[in-house]
């Protein structure tokens, strides 16, 4: 499997999802995280994006997204999160299992993804995957397998205050097994918005550990 090209064409694609500004629909919203959805082109389910203010900057925050040490202990979602290969510097594999979404409803997933980081002018950074097969995690009957269809994280400096970061998150998920898309739809929204709170909060008891 050709990682490097699939890396390579994930972050073209959510970077088009970065830039499209239309036909999007605010589903859920808080003072400071919105989060807006359209029909998925890649899947019959539903693109999500949320966008967030995030009061701390760009090149302290981005790592929290992405590096084991650092999400393994902020992200609520997740019950494990672990790398699988280092396919170069900036392109990993990794592998994650959820706890149960939905007060339950939906049972935990579990997910093995490329992640490719992306940096680009006027210090935007993002993440992008997608999921893919690895030799050495290979689909287990304890877990149903979601798929992760191109998505990524985008953190730039807040054009209002360059010590604040913009946060983007653009996600679109297979959750698999059988489940109704209308019980997705009500999850998803505050799943979003409970990750960038889990994330503030992260960074900010953890910022004195950064690498």
């Amino acid at each position: 499997m050709d990682y490097k090209k699939i890396a390579d064409d994930v972050s073209k694609e959510v970077l088009a999802y970065l830039q499209d500004t239309t036909d999007w629909k605010v589903v859920k919203h808080t003072k400071l995280i919105s989060v807006s959805s359209k029909p998925s082109q890649c899947f019959p389910g539903t693109l999500y994006r949320a966008e967030a203010l995030m009061e701390m900057p760009v090149d302290k925050l981005f790592p929290f997204i992405y590096i084991p040490e650092y999400r393994s202990k902020w992200d609520k979602a997740i019950q494990s999160y672990n790398l699988l290969e280092t396919v170069d510097e900036d392109t990993f594999i990794f592998h994650n299992i959820t706890h149960s979404y939905g007060f339950g409803l939906i049972s935990p997933r579990e997910f093995v993804y490329i992640l490719h980081i992306k940096r680009y002018d006027g210090n935007l950074m993002t993440t992008n995957s997608i999921s893919v097969d690895h030799p050495s995690c290979l689909p287990s009957p304890r877990y149903i397998r979601g798929c992760t269809f191109p998505s990524g994280y985008a953190f730039s400096p807040h054009p209002e205050n360059p010590d604040h970061t913009k946060l983007v998150a653009i996600v679109q998920v297979d959750l698999g097994g059988v489940l109704k898309p209308s019980l997705i739809d009500s999850v998803m929204p505050m799943t979003l918005i409970n990750f960038v709170n889990d994330l503030k909060t992260g960074y900010k008891s953890q910022k004195g550990n950064i690498l």
